[in-house]
C-alpha cells in the first residue's frame, strides 16, 4: 500500500489514476473541482469531514451548494487568483461553518488534467 502525505507538493500525481474506491480509502478529504468550482469528485474522508453525503455532492458547485462558507475572498479568493495564473499550490487553515466549528487545514492544488483542481482537507 502506498503511503499518502496531506500537503506534498506531489499528492496530485500521486491521486491521479486511482479509481473512486481508492480515494475512498485516502484517510483525509478529497475534492476535485472544474474552474467554476463544480465537483467531479468529493471523497468519503470528505463527507466525514463536512457531513456531506458525496454521492450528492457530485456536479454541485462546491462554492455555492456544498460549502457556501468558502466562497469569500479568502478561501474562494485564493483559488481563482490560483486558476487565473495558472499556478494554483495553496495551504491554510479554515474553520467550517458547521454546527462543531472544527478546523481543519486545506491544500489548493492544480489537477494534471486541464482545467481540473484538487482541494483536500483534514481536520486538525
Amino acid at each position: 500500500m502506498q503511503v499518502i502525505f496531506f500537503g506534498s507538493e506531489d499528492v496530485d500525481n500521486l491521486l491521479a489514476n486511482m479509481t473512486s474506491g481508492e480515494l475512498d480509502r485516502i484517510p483525509f478529504g478529497v475534492i476535485k473541482v472544474d474552474e467554476p468550482g463544480r465537483i467531479v469528485i468529493f471523497n468519503t474522508a470528505e463527507g466525514s469531514i463536512t457531513g456531506v453525503d458525496p454521492a450528492t455532492a457530485i456536479g454541485k458547485n462546491f462554492f455555492t451548494d456544498i460549502a457556501p462558507c468558502a466562497n469569500t475572498p479568502t478561501f474562494r479568493g485564493r483559488f481563482d487568483s490560483g486558476v487565473r495564473e495558472g499556478a494554483l499550490n495553496v495551504l491554510f487553515e479554515w474553520r467550517l461553518a458547521t454546527q462543531s466549528r472544527p478546523l481543519v487545514q486545506v491544500h489548493m492544488k492544480q489537477a494534471r488534467e486541464p482545467d481540473r483542481y484538487w482541494i483536500f482537507t483534514k481536520r486538525l
